[in-house]
């Protein structure tokens, strides 16, 4: 039998804390993955972190790549193409999964060519938040709504990598697939979005759930990767625990794009 899922997880440069976000994609409630670490040109340290992981892990490969321009989107055509998931997920590397994020994208990718969950962005410790909570914003999008598909057309992007996922199928069917994104567009991510909104428009969804948490570069630019880690790995443990993802499931809806 086919894996359920391909999980693409690219890193690049020496960042330690990537092993949080795989972690996080180990521990999904749906067991039938194939997890694909990217080395985008990462340093010999990494690689042998990730295939340490591997080691204790079958379902976790690593592909090892030369560093290529920007995000190094082609070498997620390259995985796509030797893998076998009837879905494909992505998963940055300083990002978390919540347990249920294969789970929820699934059900809707059953009668969809792609969908994506909610936007939720963890605030830096220390910063108010509206609510007291953990996360800073939410970005609320509606993709069965044409207003949210034209705001993304015309460069407005309203969920990164980690939140979305496609079918296998779908994605053969695009005329162009993951290339390098022309340095005219700013966001690597909303590039590709943008062919599925162009080729399978309303067979685009969101999946109005929380799933993931998004750990904005920008807002911690001058942290070093050990700060980051121990932020990663902190949350992590708190999604191990029921209670932490009710709290998060009942927050309120904060920010609406």
């Amino acid at each position: 039998m086919n894996p359920r899922a391909t999980v693409i997880l690219p890193t690049f440069g020496d960042a330690p804390f990537a092993r949080w976000a795989l972690a996080s994609v180990q521990m999904q409630t749906v067991a039938d993955l194939e997890i694909c670490v990217i080395c985008d040109g990462s340093p010999p340290a990494m690689v042998d972190l990730f295939r340490g992981i591997a080691a204790e892990d079958s379902r976790v490969k690593v592909y090892i790549f030369p560093k290529a321009p920007r995000t190094g989107e082609p070498h997620r055509d390259v995985v796509i193409c030797e893998t076998t998931g009837e879905i494909i997920c992505y998963c940055a590397h300083d990002d978390l999964w919540l347990p249920h994020h294969v789970e929820a994208v699934a059900e809707t990718l059953k009668d969809a060519c792609f969908t994506h969950t909610l936007h939720q962005v963890v605030a830096v410790s220390g910063r108010s938040t509206p609510h007291g909570g953990p996360i800073a914003w939410v970005i609320l999008a509606d993709l069965s709504d044409p207003d949210y598909q034209e705001k993304m057309m015309d460069g407005q992007n309203l969920f990164g990598l980690t939140f979305a996922a496609h079918t296998r199928e779908s994605y053969f069917h695009l005329s162009e697939r993951w290339v390098t994104t022309p340095a005219s567009h700013r966001f690597t991510d909303l590039y590709m979005w943008r062919k599925y909104l162009a080729a399978f428009g309303p067979k685009c969804r969101t999946t109005a759930q929380y799933t993931a948490l998004n750990f904005r570069k920008i807002d911690r630019a001058d942290w070093p990767p050990e700060l980051r880690e121990r932020e990663l790995r902190f949350y992590l443990e708190e999604l191990r625990r029921p209670a932490y993802l009710e709290a998060l499931a009942s927050l309120p809806r904060v920010k609406m794009v």
